[in-house]
C-alpha cells in the first residue's frame, strides 16, 4: 500500500493550462462596481471565487473585505488543484497543464476523470524523460449481451507511481475527448511511501447523508444528497518502518492525500474500491510484535 502525499500547486508551480481564468462564467472583481446581492465574482491573483455579502459599491479587495464576500471555492482553472474540496476543473477538450515541481516527485494521480484518452509526459532540459498514454474508454462485460449492447464508460483514474526523480523535471497533463468537455476532478503530484503490505481484509463503505423525512401521516420526502467513500484496511509493515509511519501520520493529520490499497495492480477489480483521495480517520500502529507491525487505516474521502 502506498500514500502519495500532495504537493501544493501553487502558480509559482503551474507553468501553464488551458483552462483560461477567468473562464466562462466566471467574472473577474472591479473596484468601484455596484454588485448585487449573491453575485460572483474572481480574483486572479488568488485564484478563487467570492461571493457578494452585501449589496452596493464596494472598493475592497475581496480576500480582504471578508465582511462583505465570501471565499465559496476555486476558480475553474485551479479546482483540480484545490484537493480540500469536491470540486473540478471542467474545459471543451483538450484539458492540458504543465506543471513544473521544482522538487524530485515520482508519483501523479489523477481523479474524477471524465475523458477518453490521457498523456502524462515529463521533461528534462525540453528532453522527454518519460511518456505515459492511456485509453480511458471501458466497459464492463459480463455475459454475451453485455459484449455486443454493453454502453461503453470512461475510468475515472489514473494513478502511476513509476515517474522518474528528476529535480528538474517538468511535466504535462493532457486529457482529451473525440467531442465536448473534459473534467479532472483532483490533479495530485508527490513522492509516494510505501506504508507495506495490505491484509486480506479490506473493507469498502459509504457514509449516505441522504435523509428521510416523515410527515404525521408516515408520507416519505427523500432529499438525496453525496455518498462519501471510506475504507478499513489492515497493513503489515515492517519493524524499520515504524518511525517514518508516525511521522507520516503528523505530516498527513487532516491534509488530503492519495491513498492506494493495490497500488502495483491497477488493472484489479479492487482497485478503484481501495483507492481514495481523503484523510485518515485512524492511523493505529500495533507494535505488539518483534518483527514487524499491524497498521490500522480508516480512510475517508474529501
Amino acid at each position: 500500500m502506498k500514500v502519495i502525499p500532495p504537493l501544493d500547486i501553487t502558480s509559482a508551480l503551474l507553468t501553464s493550462s488551458t483552462a483560461a481564468e477567468p473562464g466562462p462564467g466566471e467574472t473577474a472583481w472591479a473596484a468601484g462596481t455596484n454588485y448585487t446581492l449573491g453575485t460572483r465574482v474572481i480574483r486572479s491573483t488568488t485564484h478563487r471565487v467570492y461571493q457578494n455579502l452585501i449589496a452596493g459599491i464596494n472598493a475592497g479587495l475581496p480576500e480582504v473585505t471578508t465582511d462583505r464576500w465570501l471565499d465559496v471555492g476555486p476558480t475553474n482553472r485551479y479546482a483540480m488543484f484545490d484537493l480540500e474540496r469536491n470540486s473540478a476543473t471542467v474545459v471543451s477538450s483538450p484539458l492540458t497543464v504543465v506543471i513544473t515541481p521544482g522538487k524530485r516527485i515520482n508519483s501523479i494521480a489523477l481523479i474524477g476523470v471524465v475523458a477518453q484518452s490521457v498523456t502524462i509526459t515529463m521533461t528534462v532540459s525540453a528532453t522527454p524523460v518519460y511518456t505515459y498514454t492511456e485509453d480511458l474508454t471501458t466497459r464492463t462485460t459480463l455475459s454475451w449481451y453485455d459484449y455486443f449492447y454493453g454502453t461503453f464508460g470512461t475510468t475515472p483514474t489514473v494513478v502511476r507511481f513509476d515517474l522518474p526523480p528528476y529535480t528538474a523535471g517538468v511535466i504535462t497533463v493532457t486529457l482529451t475527448a473525440a467531442s465536448g468537455n473534459v473534467q479532472c476532478g483532483a490533479l495530485a503530484m508527490g513522492t509516494a511511501v510505501d506504508l507495506g503490505k495490505i491484509q486480506a481484509n479490506p473493507r469498502s463503505d459509504a457514509l449516505n447523508f441522504s435523509t428521510i423525512t416523515r410527515d404525521d401521516f408516515g408520507g416519505a420526502t427523500l432529499v438525496p444528497r453525496r455518498s462519501i467513500p471510506k475504507t478499513s484496511q489492515t497493513v503489515i509493515a515492517e519493524k524499520y518502518r515504524v518511525d517514518s509511519l508516525r511521522q507520516l501520520r503528523a505530516t498527513l493529520n487532516a491534509v488530503p492525500a492519495v491513498w492506494s490499497g493495490l497500488d502495483d495492480a491497477n488493472t484489479d477489480g479492487y482497485f478503484e474500491s481501495l483507492l481514495v483521495l481523503g484523510i485518515y480517520k485512524a492511523f493505529t500502529i500495533d507494535m505488539s510484535y518483534s518483527t514487524h507491525a499491524v497498521v490500522t487505516l480508516e480512510l475517508e474521502e474529501i
